[in-house]
């Protein structure tokens, strides 16, 4: 019997996840249903509470925070946005640079030195991020875009008092919440117009000329999404002063009910003892 000749067809390439920032998810939970002023201040008092400690101890209780709203709202793993492989190669260069230091302890590898205590500092530092952007994403997956700029108008409320600019402040942050997603397509349509105007034929080049290229292929994408950014600005602004300005200051419409009340007080209490003991 003949062997059978090996199969020379390629599997297609899997479909990297996009990147996709502030995609409410489609379902009701008990995060879904709290007042969008609710979860800001959540996030404001951790930030305050590991700006103020930041110890593991501090983290964890953090992190059980965030943990359990995640699983109170049923985040499915896909809404997990996949970052670039350049991000972890950073992620990663930044330990090794930082396990050079001298911090103590340090453990001697023959005659290299390895600082145990900076590499725990980078840890914690890189924990604290790594929550941060997890609560601030669970605000995005449970909180419409349209819900946030009217919270904001009743949390700064006060502020009127000192004569501040509160409308203008607020009518600024929800413009910019909404234009991120947009902005965050059109550099995707320029990464995809980018990877299209590749030549097909990969010519045979040097480190330092595979780099030089690298540099202005990255030079050429921030030129075009500073360009592209101006655009949208400038159609925004003339779009605005075509309706007439901005018209009237941003009212609040949701009113927080009892379960934030219970909420805020169990999430004020972890962050005060904490602070405490």
């Amino acid at each position: 019997m003949s062997a059978a000749a090996p199969s020379t067809e390629r599997r297609p390439a899997r479909r990297p996840r996009d990147f996709v920032l502030l995609r409410l998810l489609p379902h009701e939970s008990p995060v879904h249903r709290l007042w969008a002023g609710t979860k800001l201040l959540i996030v404001l008092g951790l930030g305050i509470m590991l700006s103020l400690r930041p110890t593991w101890p501090a983290l964890g209780a953090a992190a059980a925070v965030v943990a359990v709203g995640i699983a109170a709202a049923r985040v499915p793993a896909g809404a997990v946005p996949r970052l670039p492989r350049w991000v972890w190669v950073l992620v990663l260069a930044d330990a090794v640079l930082t396990m050079r230091s001298g911090t103590p302890p340090l453990v001697h590898l023959g005659s290299v030195d390895i600082s145990i205590g900076a590499l725990g500092d980078w840890a914690l530092l890189v924990g604290l991020a790594v929550v941060i952007l997890a609560a601030a994403l669970l605000v995005g997956w449970t909180t419409p875009l349209g819900d946030v700029a009217p919270a904001l108008a009743r949390l700064a409320a006060p502020l009127r008092a000192l004569r501040l600019p509160v409308d203008e402040w607020v009518v600024a942050v929800g413009l910019a919440i909404r234009s991120l997603p947009l902005l965050v397509e059109e550099i995707r349509t320029l990464l995809a117009v980018s990877r299209l105007r590749r030549p097909t034929t990969q010519v045979p080049m040097g480190w330092r000329r595979r780099l030089g290229t690298a540099v202005r292929d990255v030079e050429g994408l921030l030129s075009t999404a500073v360009v592209v950014a101006l655009r949208r600005a400038r159609d925004l602004a003339d779009a605005i002063e075509a309706r007439g300005g901005l018209g009237a200051p941003v009212t609040p419409s949701a009113t927080p009910g009892a379960a934030d009340g219970f909420v805020l007080a169990g999430v004020a209490a972890v962050i005060v003892a904490v602070l405490v003991l």
